[in-house]
């Protein structure tokens, strides 16, 4: 999905879709509602880099990530992150 919106990281870094950041931070509110293999696949998250995938009107930023499983298929999960828990990384 394709933006014209942008949100800032942690350091007031301007941040667009299909950028790269560092995720430093992921919601409490978002572990909680989670289990099994989806809390495993958020939770690894945590610290590594991963692309922009949307950012709405208000700044909102939408990180992805995606995970190979042993069948062959590729599961991905989107996570709204706050501004504080995100470190530019590159561009697209």
């Amino acid at each position: 999905m394709t933006s014209t919106h942008t949100g800032k990281d942690r350091n007031g870094h301007i941040v667009r879709d299909d950028d790269y950041v560092r995720l430093l931070a992921i919601r409490p509110s978002i572990i909680k509602r989670l289990a099994g293999s989806e809390l495993a696949d958020v939770s690894s998250m945590l610290g590594q880099t991963v692309q922009v995938f949307d950012i709405y009107e208000n700044g909102q930023v939408w990180v992805s990530m995606e995970w190979r499983r042993p069948d062959g298929l590729t599961e991905m999960h989107a996570i709204a992150v706050d501004t504080e828990a995100i470190e530019f990384v590159k561009g697209a």
